[in-house]
């Protein structure tokens, strides 16, 4: 290992939780941070299946407060979690970042780059969820195909409720997020190989209730959006968000689900390296 790479992982304490962090790359390469989807997932998967892929960035992985390998004590929101991934940057010095958000992890960073500007040099989001209610509608829709719209409530929790209860909750996730079953099967093996923090971790307040998509006006830098047409959490309803508020982002769309490197691996990564270097990440 030369003196110019690092790979190592630390933990960061913070008030009421225990950060789990990684950082693999040339240290003078531009660093990027791993925002994973969730909320409580890990970044661990990302990294086993595409760190190969992405060895030209400094690629920084956080397991976020009440997700993976890192512990929240307390019941926290989605400003605290901006926050967490602040602190990571300014921990390990960092200039800049690029944002590499998946899912729930870009409402992250269209807060991290609210709230700390000086922090975030451009956006890529992969299938992003930037609207949590609208998430909730499109659970409702695709379990209730076919049968109206319930009894007209828009409260997302409750229409979640509805949703689980017809369809079971991971039924139904399956189905959207994954066209391929094999893509399933490959994540679930390679997030079955992580250790995960305590059981008793607490998580994030009211997710169902999360929103950015008003937001998005706020943030600064360049914005680029990978989305795939078969990832039935995001495609449609969320990308017309995306590209409603953001009209100036650079868009690419692409085959397969919600993980779309396990579907189709040749073209995302054609498509992410030049989305990261129009984000300030360049190789």
């Amino acid at each position: 290992m030369s003196a110019g790479f690092v790979d190592d992982a630390l933990h960061l304490v913070r008030e009421g939780a225990d950060l789990y962090v990684e950082q693999v790359g040339p240290a003078e390469a531009p660093p990027v941070l791993f925002l994973h989807g969730g909320p409580g997932a890990s970044a661990h998967a990302f990294r086993e299946l595409l760190g190969e892929d992405l060895e030209p960035y400094r690629m920084v992985y956080l397991d976020q407060r009440g997700g993976g390998r890192s512990y929240a004590d307390a019941a926290f929101d989605l400003d605290t979690l901006a926050d967490d991934a602040a602190a990571v940057a300014e921990a390990l010095r960092l200039p800049a970042v690029t944002a590499l958000a998946h899912g729930f992890g870009a409402a992250v960073a269209v807060r991290l780059a609210i709230r700390h500007p000086h922090l975030v040099r451009g956006h890529v989001w992969l299938n992003p969820w930037l609207s949590m209610p609208v998430l909730a509608a499109t659970l409702h829709r695709r379990a209730h195909a076919g049968d109206g719209d319930g009894d007209g409530t828009r409260d997302p929790d409750a229409l979640v409720d509805a949703a689980f209860a017809a369809a079971g909750a991971k039924p139904l996730f399956d189905a959207l997020l994954f066209p391929n079953p094999s893509a399933r099967l490959q994540l679930e093996h390679a997030e079955s190989s992580v250790l995960l923090g305590p059981s008793e971790s607490v998580g994030l307040s009211d997710p169902w209730r999360v929103d950015v998509s008003e937001e998005l006006d706020r943030i600064g830098g360049p914005v680029a959006v990978l989305l795939a047409t078969g990832d039935g959490s995001c495609y449609p309803d969320q990308a017309e968000l995306a590209l409603e508020q953001l009209p100036r982002a650079v868009t690419a769309f692409l085959e397969g689900g919600h993980h779309p490197y396990l579907d189709d691996p040749e073209p995302f990564l054609a498509a992410l390296h030049a989305a990261l270097a129009h984000a300030g990440a360049p190789t």
